[in-house]
């Protein structure tokens, strides 16, 4: 606003004729040289000294910052805050947006000043969720759960090997049933017809695994339990995948403790919704 009323002020006087060279001072301060411009006109331009004076400030902040972790944005919103910030907290989209400049006692704010949490998915996360409810070939199960022993709690490292171990010897053979074991695991009978005499055995895999992962980067691990899916069909085989128990409520539910956590540290009200 102060730039154009200064640009208004020496178009006004190259208007009015002023065709010589002289140098005007504005009100804020800036300098500006006049110059004939050869055809009864005149040109203007800012020739001010460089820092001869304060740079203007604005009025209020305009300022957007996206954050990836909870202490960052708990940092932020304690060196900014005031009276009347909030946080908005999207349990959908799993974002905190901590709004500093909110209306206060009726009066209305410009919120525009905003810091805004995303919160991302651990690694962890999103390896087990990209598999969830689906079926893969004895080896790459296997091998999967080979790569990912580190997020498993139960069944054993131990018990885990051994049934990875079995799978991968057992790729070969023919499968002809699953029953639920007394310790209510799931065994694969089978008969190997590669050698020379018939064969027959069984393969144990749990039924169940106790994961423990963190949903969000940077964040705590959490229990997470995965089931056991297969499908026995005549030419294809066996294959195994997994489906996870209920992600969606374990998400949630850690979604509310991060935004407790911050509401908590930041002494600001928390509102579940978006703005």
């Amino acid at each position: 606003m102060e730039t154009r009323t200064e640009n208004d002020t020496v178009a006004e006087l190259a208007r009015k004729g002023v065709v010589e060279p002289r140098i005007i001072t504005t009100k804020a301060g800036r300098e500006h040289l006049i110059l004939p411009d050869g055809k009864g006109g005149a040109t203007f331009e800012d020739v001010t000294e460089e820092r001869a004076i304060a740079p203007i400030k604005p009025l209020w902040i305009d300022q957007r910052v996206t954050l990836q972790t909870a202490d960052s944005l708990v940092a932020y919103a304690m060196a900014h805050a005031k009276d009347g910030s909030v946080l908005f907290a999207d349990i959908a989209e799993s974002t905190i947006v901590a709004v500093i400049d909110y209306h206060r006692d009726g009066v209305a704010e410009r919120l525009a000043h905003r810091a805004i949490l995303a919160l991302p998915h651990s690694i962890e996360w999103k390896t087990w969720a990209a598999i969830d409810g689906k079926l893969m070939g004895q080896l790459e199960f296997a091998r999967f759960l080979e790569e990912n022993a580190a997020d498993i709690e139960a069944p054993s490292g131990a018990e885990l090997i051994e049934a990875c171990r079995d799978l991968q010897a057992t790729r070969k053979v023919n499968f002809t049933k699953a029953v639920r074991t007394a310790s209510d695991n799931e065994n694969f009978e089978y008969v190997d017809e590669t050698t020379a005499t018939t064969k027959k055995g069984g393969v144990e895999i749990p039924s169940r695994f106790q994961l423990r992962i963190p949903v969000y980067f940077g964040g705590a691990s959490y229990a997470l339990f995965a089931f056991l899916r297969w499908r026995l069909d005549e030419g294809e085989g066996l294959k195994l995948g997994i489906k996870l128990h209920n992600p969606e409520h374990v998400r949630q539910a850690v979604f509310k403790e991060v935004v407790a956590s911050v509401a908590g540290q930041t002494d600001l009200p928390a509102y579940f919704g978006r703005i």
